[in-house]
């Protein structure tokens, strides 16, 4: 082999290429061969020789290089431009593989034997790329038929491919763009399992995700048709909420980034509002992005329309919401549009008598050891007009209050020191002290703590200048104290009892799960993009991963195990796809690409998905090996 530097000029532009070329016999006479092009090589001439014979002493698998004084760059670039044409081959037999399976059928997919006496020194494992996890994503991708419903939105096929290696490495290797490019060429078995060979570009991912963007509706329907389809999903309940994500920059050209309350306490964050519709099982069913400040309970009655398009014609439908959704108006329009609805009651305290006559039940949860008292009521009347009544459902959950009174005691332990050092700092010097400051500090101790309530705070001050701060607890703290625990459900589902009322409303914590899901395991943040449409489809890449993984956590639990997405995908991280190179005493090099057995954990995974434990067939790559010469 030799390297050879070659001039190519391309729509008037001239640059420069270097090839690695081989001398072959041909019927024609000796003839040059291309092997590899290798780019723009950035190595002295003087060293071009000793390159293309360490690149020939890997390909075939020699233990030592053919040159006296080894180069650390000669090095490098020999290993990675010997396992480029090493995947080069097994690719190209890969194919040959492929088109001779469809010539003569099935019977040429039935492994052969093919035995050789091989040098055991002369093994070496290279090329370890992870296939677990993509391979479980990749198969439920296909059984949604993804890749049809992306070729009927005009998607060219290498935008559906880039489509896939968005969402399962989001799945699996959650990522920026840029570091997804390098790990999809690099460290996984992604391209191989889909059936490509090319090179992943960056732009290209911006480009397809943007163009999901613009199909979202379409794509959405498809998915929750498809999971309705496969799991008979009834959609009689619907859980609806809100999250939100924060960005790092200033977001100055977005329209959807905005200041608001942040549910990771990062308030001095731009953040966009995500609302999400799922099942009671989690199974999504529509998502839209908002503005980071949006007013939570205005959202619903944009998503009214979509719910009630769930389920069967004429069924009634069970709305979940939380409390901060639950406003007077919001409770009245799913009234009006004939939706049940079962909600935290935001009213702050009952009349004593309400549950007066109840008869109280307890519960276990499903953990076996939680419990939960029940107390229901019904209230308002029935008339030939209307139906006012409504069930109101008192919790008490013990293990509720002892994590409630130790966050408040922890807040008020906090807001009695702050104020003891306020007082303290009166008698120091150089320290505020005029009455303005001091109140203006109070105050934002009550905003810090929550719990300034719960105190009487007198402030002695003469002449503007404050003398003394006290403070004592009041009977608020009492009353405070003992709500701790308890909460109301209200809905106007009049014939679920206690125990259904109360287990409908703690599905509310699958959608929960699910906003846990996108943010930690599928990607959800940090997003680095600057434009609106980036940064919108990054968050819906996150939703539509979701759509993936919730079924495959399904079929999991059905068989017994309850992992997260992040379980499974730290289990399935050591299934790879390894070449082993080894050399016979026939003078061949032998290059075999093949899966690593699955373990005990791994085949359970498999089992439960019904999925085969080897994602993909040995393919074999056999070449003769030329004796490379000594500098």
């Amino acid at each position: 082999m030799y390297i050879r530097r070659k001039i190519k000029t391309h729509k008037g532009q001239t640059y420069v290429q270097h090839q690695l070329l081989k001398s072959v016999r041909t019927e024609r006479g000796p003839r040059q061969e291309v092997v590899l092009n290798m780019g723009e090589l950035e190595l002295p001439k003087q060293h071009w020789k000793d390159l293309s014979n360490a690149i020939e002493a890997i390909l075939n698998n020699q233990t030592s290089l053919p040159f006296e004084q080894s180069n650390q760059q000669v090095d490098l670039l020999a290993g990675h431009f010997a396992q480029m044409i090493i995947s080069k081959r097994l690719n190209q037999q890969q194919q040959d593989n492929n088109q001779l399976n469809c010539e003569h059928g099935k019977q040429s997919l039935q492994a052969k034997t093919d035995f050789c006496n091989v040098d055991i020194n002369s093994i070496r494992s290279s090329q370890s790329r992870s296939i677990g996890g993509e391979y479980v994503v990749h198969e439920q991708i296909k059984q949604y038929k993804f890749d049809e419903l992306l070729e009927s939105l005009d998607f060219r096929p290498a935008q559906i491919d880039y489509a896939k290696h968005l969402i399962i490495g989001r799945a699996v290797h959650p990522c920026s763009e840029r570091e997804l490019v390098r790990w999809i060429n690099h460290d996984s078995a992604l391209k191989e399992l889909i059936g490509s060979n090319e090179l992943v570009y960056d732009n290209a991912l911006h480009r397809t995700a943007v163009k999901l963007l613009e199909h979202q509706s379409t794509i959405e329907k498809h998915l929750k048709s498809k999971a309705t389809e496969l799991f008979s999903l009834d959609e009689k309940v619907i859980l609806y909420d809100l999250t939100n994500t924060y960005f790092e920059g200033k977001k100055a050209g977005s329209q959807k980034a905005k200041f608001g309350k942040s549910k990771e306490k990062r308030s001095d964050c731009k953040v966009m509002t995500l609302a999400l519709v799922v099942d009671s099982l989690g199974f999504p069913k529509e998502s839209h992005v908002l503005e980071g400040n949006v007013s939570e309970p205005g959202t619903l009655a944009g998503m009214l329309e979509s719910i009630k398009m769930l389920g069967k014609p004429n069924e009634k439908k069970t709305v979940v919401i939380d409390a901060g959704i639950a406003t007077e108006d919001n409770i009245a329009l799913l009234k009006a549009e004939q939706i049940a609805y079962i909600a935290i009651s935001r009213k702050q305290s009952y009349a004593p008598l309400t549950w007066a006559e109840s008869e109280e039940k307890k519960i276990l949860l499903n953990d076996k050891i939680s419990e939960l008292t029940l107390k229901l009521a019904i209230v308002g009347q029935q008339t030939d007009t209307e139906d006012s009544r409504e069930a109101l459902l008192l919790c008490h959950s013990p293990q509720k209050e002892v994590k409630e009174k130790e966050i408040a005691q922890k807040r008020m332990t906090q807001f009695e020191h702050a104020l003891e050092a306020l007082h303290a700092g009166l008698s120091k010097p150089r320290t505020t002290k005029k009455h303005g400051k001091i109140m203006e500090r109070i105050g934002r101790l009550k905003e810090k703590f929550r719990v300034g309530n719960c105190y009487d705070i007198a402030v002695q001050q003469q002449d503007g200048i404050v003398q003394a701060i006290t403070f004592k607890k009041n009977p608020t703290g009492q009353i405070k104290s003992e709500k701790l625990g308890k909460y109301v459900i209200r809905t106007n589902r009049i014939d679920l009892n206690e125990e259904e009322i109360s287990s409908i409303h703690r599905s509310l914590t699958t959608i929960e799960s699910s906003f846990r899901a996108m943010k930690t395991d599928l990607g959800l943040r940090p997003n680095y993009h600057k434009c609106e449409q980036a940064t919108t489809a990054h968050i819906l890449l996150s939703v539509l991963t979701y759509h993936m993984v919730c079924p495959i956590l399904k079929r999991l639990s059905e068989s017994g195990l309850n992992y997260t997405w992040n379980s499974v995908r730290n289990i399935l991280s050591s299934h790879d796809r390894v070449v082993t190179s080894l050399n016979t005493d026939e003078n061949y090099c032998i290059h075999v690409r093949n899966t690593t057995t699955a373990n005990l954990s791994q085949k359970n995974i498999y089992n439960a998905l019904q999925l085969k434990h080897d994602p993909l067939k040995n393919i074999t790559s056999k070449t003769k090996i030329k004796m490379t010469h000594q500098k």
